[in-house]
Protein backbone atom coordinates (compact mmCIF):
# COMPACT_ATOMS: atom_id res chain seq x y z
CA UNK A 1 0.00 0.00 0.00
CA UNK A 2 2.65 2.23 0.26
CA UNK A 3 3.19 2.54 -3.31
CA UNK A 4 -0.40 4.34 -3.18
CA UNK A 5 1.63 7.59 -1.99
CA UNK A 6 3.06 7.63 -5.29
CA UNK A 7 0.09 8.12 -6.64
CA UNK A 8 -1.94 12.23 -5.95
CA UNK A 9 -4.98 11.62 -4.41
CA UNK A 10 -8.55 11.98 -2.44
CA UNK A 11 -11.81 13.39 -2.59
CA UNK A 12 -14.47 16.45 -2.84
CA UNK A 13 -17.64 17.11 -3.67
CA UNK A 14 -17.98 18.45 -6.96
CA UNK A 15 -21.13 18.44 -9.02
CA UNK A 16 -20.55 16.01 -12.17
CA UNK A 17 -21.12 17.51 -16.28
CA UNK A 18 -22.32 14.33 -18.52
CA UNK A 19 -19.88 12.01 -19.71
CA UNK A 20 -17.32 13.49 -22.78
CA UNK A 21 -18.75 10.73 -26.12
CA UNK A 22 -16.16 8.34 -26.75
CA UNK A 23 -14.50 10.46 -29.54
CA UNK A 24 -14.38 13.61 -27.59
CA UNK A 25 -12.40 11.78 -24.94
CA UNK A 26 -10.09 10.25 -27.14
CA UNK A 27 -9.40 13.47 -28.31
CA UNK A 28 -8.98 14.99 -24.60
CA UNK A 29 -6.39 12.04 -23.91
CA UNK A 30 -4.75 13.18 -27.36
CA UNK A 31 -4.62 16.67 -26.29
CA UNK A 32 -2.90 15.43 -22.53
CA UNK A 33 -0.38 13.66 -24.02
CA UNK A 34 0.88 16.30 -26.24
CA UNK A 35 0.89 18.81 -23.40
CA UNK A 36 2.92 15.97 -21.30
CA UNK A 37 5.15 15.84 -24.69
CA UNK A 38 5.50 19.41 -24.37
CA UNK A 39 6.70 19.83 -21.35
CA UNK A 40 8.19 16.38 -19.79
CA UNK A 41 9.01 18.18 -16.65
CA UNK A 42 7.42 19.12 -14.25
CA UNK A 43 7.59 20.39 -10.33
CA UNK A 44 4.88 21.17 -7.61
CA UNK A 45 4.03 21.94 -4.98
CA UNK A 46 0.95 19.31 -3.00
CA UNK A 47 -1.05 19.21 -0.12
CA UNK A 48 -2.64 15.93 0.53
CA UNK A 49 -5.33 14.30 2.55
CA UNK A 50 -6.01 10.94 3.32
CA UNK A 51 -9.44 10.00 4.57
CA UNK A 52 -9.41 6.70 6.66
CA UNK A 53 -12.70 4.69 8.31
CA UNK A 54 -10.11 4.03 11.25
CA UNK A 55 -9.52 7.95 11.73
CA UNK A 56 -12.36 10.59 12.74
CA UNK A 57 -9.81 13.71 11.01
CA UNK A 58 -8.12 13.20 7.60
CA UNK A 59 -4.34 12.96 7.76
CA UNK A 60 -2.82 16.20 5.95
CA UNK A 61 0.56 16.21 4.91
CA UNK A 62 2.54 18.85 2.30
CA UNK A 63 5.17 18.16 0.35
CA UNK A 64 7.14 18.37 -3.21
CA UNK A 65 6.97 16.68 -6.19
CA UNK A 66 8.61 16.74 -9.41
CA UNK A 67 8.11 14.31 -12.40
CA UNK A 68 9.95 13.70 -15.77
CA UNK A 69 9.01 11.98 -18.81
CA UNK A 70 8.40 8.87 -19.31
CA UNK A 71 8.39 7.40 -15.78
CA UNK A 72 11.20 9.48 -13.10
CA UNK A 73 9.60 11.12 -10.35
CA UNK A 74 10.83 12.45 -6.77
CA UNK A 75 7.97 13.08 -4.28
CA UNK A 76 9.57 14.83 -0.78
CA UNK A 77 6.77 14.92 1.73
CA UNK A 78 7.42 17.17 4.86
CA UNK A 79 6.19 17.97 8.41
CA UNK A 80 6.10 15.44 11.40
CA UNK A 81 6.35 12.29 8.91
CA UNK A 82 8.61 13.10 6.40
CA UNK A 83 9.19 10.52 3.77
CA UNK A 84 11.03 10.77 0.20
CA UNK A 85 10.71 8.54 -2.91
CA UNK A 86 12.61 8.78 -5.28
CA UNK A 87 12.87 6.84 -8.88
CA UNK A 88 15.39 7.01 -11.69
CA UNK A 89 13.09 4.39 -13.91
CA UNK A 90 15.54 1.66 -13.03
CA UNK A 91 15.41 1.97 -8.89
CA UNK A 92 13.04 3.10 -6.85
CA UNK A 93 13.83 4.36 -2.87
CA UNK A 94 11.65 5.01 -0.82
CA UNK A 95 13.49 6.74 2.44
CA UNK A 96 11.96 7.44 6.23
CA UNK A 97 14.42 10.16 7.39
CA UNK A 98 12.63 9.92 11.02
CA UNK A 99 13.77 6.27 10.90
CA UNK A 100 16.72 5.78 9.34
CA UNK A 101 15.04 3.47 6.87
CA UNK A 102 15.31 2.96 3.23
CA UNK A 103 13.96 0.52 0.86
CA UNK A 104 15.21 -0.43 -2.26
CA UNK A 105 12.63 -1.40 -5.04
CA UNK A 106 14.47 -3.07 -8.16
CA UNK A 107 12.43 -2.31 -11.59
CA UNK A 108 12.26 -4.76 -14.11
CA UNK A 109 12.27 -8.40 -12.22
CA UNK A 110 8.51 -8.46 -11.03
CA UNK A 111 5.92 -7.91 -13.55
CA UNK A 112 2.91 -7.06 -11.61
CA UNK A 113 5.38 -4.56 -9.06
CA UNK A 114 6.77 -2.70 -12.81
CA UNK A 115 2.79 -2.45 -14.20
CA UNK A 116 1.72 -0.93 -10.65
CA UNK A 117 4.27 2.02 -11.19
CA UNK A 118 3.55 2.03 -14.81
CA UNK A 119 -0.12 2.15 -13.93
CA UNK A 120 0.40 5.17 -11.66
CA UNK A 121 2.56 7.35 -12.53
CA UNK A 122 -0.09 7.23 -16.14
CA UNK A 123 -2.32 9.60 -14.06
CA UNK A 124 1.07 11.94 -14.79
CA UNK A 125 1.71 11.06 -18.35
CA UNK A 126 -1.08 9.40 -19.98
CA UNK A 127 1.05 7.51 -21.74
CA UNK A 128 -0.50 4.17 -22.10
CA UNK A 129 -3.36 5.11 -19.79
CA UNK A 130 -5.75 3.11 -21.85
CA UNK A 131 -3.41 -0.04 -21.05
CA UNK A 132 -4.07 0.35 -17.15
CA UNK A 133 -7.86 1.85 -17.19
CA UNK A 134 -10.95 2.31 -18.63
CA UNK A 135 -11.46 6.26 -18.84
CA UNK A 136 -14.45 8.26 -19.49
CA UNK A 137 -14.42 12.37 -18.74
CA UNK A 138 -16.64 15.27 -18.31
CA UNK A 139 -16.05 19.13 -18.52
CA UNK A 140 -16.16 20.79 -15.54
CA UNK A 141 -16.35 24.60 -14.98
CA UNK A 142 -12.99 25.10 -15.35
CA UNK A 143 -11.85 21.90 -17.11
CA UNK A 144 -12.01 18.42 -17.36
CA UNK A 145 -12.54 15.53 -15.03
CA UNK A 146 -11.42 12.01 -15.82
CA UNK A 147 -12.30 8.96 -14.12
CA UNK A 148 -10.02 5.89 -14.47
CA UNK A 149 -11.00 2.53 -13.42
CA UNK A 150 -8.56 -0.16 -12.83
CA UNK A 151 -8.56 -2.82 -15.98
CA UNK A 152 -6.27 -5.30 -13.86
CA UNK A 153 -7.46 -7.45 -11.05
CA UNK A 154 -4.12 -6.70 -9.52
CA UNK A 155 -4.43 -2.89 -9.62
CA UNK A 156 -8.10 -3.12 -8.61
CA UNK A 157 -6.86 -4.58 -5.38
CA UNK A 158 -5.09 -1.87 -4.63
CA UNK A 159 -7.03 1.02 -6.57
CA UNK A 160 -10.61 1.09 -7.04
CA UNK A 161 -10.44 4.72 -9.12
CA UNK A 162 -8.30 7.00 -9.92
CA UNK A 163 -9.67 10.27 -10.44
CA UNK A 164 -7.90 13.23 -12.41
CA UNK A 165 -8.78 16.62 -12.73
CA UNK A 166 -6.86 19.18 -15.36
CA UNK A 167 -7.91 22.68 -16.08
CA UNK A 168 -8.78 24.26 -19.63
CA UNK A 169 -4.66 24.54 -20.14
CA UNK A 170 -4.65 20.78 -19.54
CA UNK A 171 -2.58 20.86 -16.07
CA UNK A 172 -3.45 18.62 -13.46
CA UNK A 173 -4.74 20.31 -10.62
CA UNK A 174 -5.16 17.52 -8.52
CA UNK A 175 -5.84 13.89 -7.98
CA UNK A 176 -8.29 11.68 -6.03
CA UNK A 177 -7.89 8.28 -5.47
CA UNK A 178 -10.84 5.31 -4.13
CA UNK A 179 -8.98 2.93 -2.36
CA UNK A 180 -10.88 -0.91 -2.06
CA UNK A 181 -12.11 -0.65 1.30
CA UNK A 182 -13.57 3.04 0.98
CA UNK A 183 -10.28 4.93 2.41
CA UNK A 184 -9.68 7.69 -0.06
CA UNK A 185 -6.46 10.08 -0.67
CA UNK A 186 -6.64 13.72 -2.30
CA UNK A 187 -3.59 15.57 -3.60
CA UNK A 188 -4.12 19.03 -4.52
CA UNK A 189 -1.06 21.07 -6.82
CA UNK A 190 -0.05 24.49 -6.91
CA UNK A 191 2.78 26.23 -8.12
CA UNK A 192 3.54 24.25 -10.94
CA UNK A 193 7.05 25.06 -12.37
CA UNK A 194 7.46 22.98 -16.35
CA UNK A 195 10.95 24.35 -16.61
CA UNK A 196 14.24 21.33 -16.53
CA UNK A 197 15.23 19.66 -13.42
CA UNK A 198 18.54 20.03 -12.09
CA UNK A 199 20.73 17.01 -13.10
CA UNK A 200 21.05 14.50 -9.97
CA UNK A 201 17.04 15.24 -9.09
CA UNK A 202 16.63 11.77 -9.70
CA UNK A 203 19.68 10.51 -8.14
CA UNK A 204 19.73 9.01 -4.19
CA UNK A 205 22.02 7.84 -1.64
CA UNK A 206 20.83 7.09 1.34
CA UNK A 207 23.17 7.75 3.92
CA UNK A 208 25.58 5.56 5.51
CA UNK A 209 23.57 5.47 8.99
CA UNK A 210 20.64 3.99 7.22
CA UNK A 211 18.91 0.81 7.15
CA UNK A 212 18.02 -0.59 3.84
CA UNK A 213 15.51 -3.15 2.93
CA UNK A 214 14.91 -4.71 -0.08
CA UNK A 215 11.01 -5.62 0.22
CA UNK A 216 11.00 -7.53 -2.77
CA UNK A 217 13.73 -9.39 -2.34
CA UNK A 218 17.43 -9.33 -4.51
Amino acid sequence: MRLLFLVLLATSACSWAADLPPAETQALLKSLQEHRAKFPTLTADFTEQKSTHLLTKPLTSEGTLSFQVPNKFRREVKGSSPSLTVSDGAKLWIYYPAFKEAELYTLGQRQFFDDSIAALTAGLNFQNVEKFYTCTAAREADGYRLALTPRMGGLRRMVKELAVFVDAEFKIQRTETTLPKGDRLVTTYKNQRPAALPAGTFDFTPPADARISQPLGK
